[in-house]
């Protein structure tokens, strides 16, 4: 389950990370900076490349000493959206079976991140006058002129990206990912669908939730690791002929069941390439059929997916939980203040009726906090 935490500014990370790793030089504190602004997208050459360079470390961890566990947590922040995935401690994790994940989902974590993220010369040098400022301020031991050396020389080389120095790393054995914190947010989810992917030929995970939780948001995070379908329970609400007055008073009844179950579901069931309708609510019309290859991995995302005539059919349960307050604002800001009244009167309490008439969080594999 996700506690959701708020981000320390650029100060108090630099910091923290110096009561951390008392050994860290001027070098590391600004190698920690870039990474802060820009990922790691410059050690990627490739993704074949880039998971070579993982798999070499992973196997040079085996001469580290058993006795030298300087990583308790896998995942460290940085700052900005951003943490460390320290590959020791996942090694550990791994062996004990507490987690299992593989060196590629790892890898496409770091890729996906190095895409997502642009930063800036402006930013990254704001942040540079914050190292400067802490040691002004003596929170941080480097001298004025020896810190002002290196950032002009740095600066005349254009930012380079930069290693750790030598001593930071006899004395810590840096060996990480920089990767964006919802990986570390849902760690779990993408150690239990790695878990269902070696045994199973075919994967059938559902995303249910409040109404603004991120099950979309989530399912697109998925698609970024994994090669995948996307189905979402959006496209078969009711058609007006279905709309009766009757059906609205269903619990769980906002949502053609029936069709998506024997469109989707029994399409990914035969295994063979299958078609599904969509339907626009706002032009009240279904769209052209789409043509679905079946893959190894499918998300059906959305409120109702876990209604009682589908939930059998899923290897993965996991359900987003959002408290009112947060709900709101979530919809205010993407629905905008007229929508936002349908929610509050009509969506939201069919929604509630649902989940708790069928049992839906308690029924879930998986429940995070949003």
């Amino acid at each position: 389950m996700r506690v959701k935490t708020s981000e320390m500014s650029i100060k108090e990370i630099l910091v923290k990370q110096y009561y951390l790793y008392p050994k860290m030089q001027i070098q590391d504190m600004i190698k920690l900076i870039h990474q802060n602004e820009f990922a790691g997208g410059h050690l990627i050459e490739s993704e074949e490349d880039s998971l070579q360079r993982l798999q070499e470390e992973w196997r040079c961890l085996e001469q580290l000493s058993p006795d030298r566990k300087i990583y308790n947590d896998v995942f460290e922040s940085i700052g900005n959206n951003l943490c460390r995935l320290h590959l020791a401690a996942l090694k550990h994790c791994n062996s004990i079976k507490h987690y299992s994940i593989s060196l590629s989902t790892i890898n496409r974590f770091f890729i996906s991140t190095a895409n997502s993220i642009q930063g800036s010369v402006e930013s990254f040098e704001k942040k540079l006058d914050e190292l400067r400022q802490c040691c002004k301020e003596g929170q941080l031991p480097y001298s004025l002129e020896e810190l002002d050396a290196c950032l002009s020389s740095y600066k005349k080389k254009g930012y380079p990206p930069i290693s750790h120095s030598e001593i930071y790393r006899a004395a810590y054995f840096p060996a990480y990912r920089v990767v964006g914190s919802e990986y570390r947010d849902f760690f779990e989810l993408f150690c239990k669908i790695d878990s269902l992917m070696r045994e199973k030929d075919r994967v059938n995970v559902a995303i249910d939730g409040n109404c603004g939780a991120g099950k979309t948001t989530l399912a697109s995070l998925i698609a970024n690791i994994y090669e995948c379908n996307i189905f979402h329970m959006d496209d078969f609400f009711l058609t007006p002929e279905l709309k009766t007055e009757e059906r609205l008073k269903e619990v769980g009844g906002n949502v053609d069941y029936v069709r998506f179950k024997h469109e989707v579901i029994d399409g990914l069931n035969s295994g063979r390439e299958f078609q599904y309708r969509k339907y626009d609510c706002k032009s009240m019309t279904f769209q052209q059929p789409i043509s679905v290859t079946p893959k190894k991995l499918n998300i059906i995302e959305g409120s109702y997916s876990m209604h009682p005539t589908l939930i059998n059919n899923y290897d993965l349960k996991i359900f987003l939980n959002i408290n009112e307050k947060e709900q709101i604002s979530r919809i205010l800001k993407r629905n905008g203040a007229f929508m936002l009244k349908r929610f509050i009167h009509e969506w939201i309490p069919m929604e509630n009726r649902y989940f708790k008439g069928f049992n839906i969080k308690e029924q879930s594999d998986l429940v995070f906090e949003m």
